[in-house]
């Protein structure tokens, strides 16, 4: 069920993104990861900030600001956030990680090498 749920909202995303591109922030032209703090509402450059914008949001959504990939989840506990986040059974190595509490439940972030 949850990777449906990941799948629907990666298909949303697109979609969206295909009906108003000027809605989303571009990347910096000298090829570094743009830090998207005015458009997601908080620091994106730690996967703590990206925990908290969700915790905040009470949705879990990624937001981009580093170079690798990037999971997020949510769960009863920090543990389960964690466990759900995207790429977790896959083997990457985690650089960095964050959780925070919000809407009833935590949400995670992982970012991978």
């Amino acid at each position: 069920m949850f990777k449906v749920k990941c799948f629907l909202l990666v298909a949303l995303l697109f979609v969206c993104s295909q009906n108003d591109a000027s809605a989303w922030p571009s990347r910096r032209s000298n090829n570094t990861v743009s830090n998207y703090s005015s458009y997601s509402g908080g620091d994106t450059s730690t996967a703590q900030g990206v925990a908290e914008i969700q915790a905040r949001r009470g949705s879990v959504a990624h937001f981009g600001g580093n170079r690798g990939y990037e999971g997020c989840g949510s769960g009863s506990t920090p543990e389960a956030a964690l466990a759900n986040c995207c790429y977790s059974r896959s083997g990457m190595t985690v650089v960095d990680m964050g959780t925070a509490y919000g809407h009833g439940r935590w949400f995670a972030c992982k970012r991978y090498r």
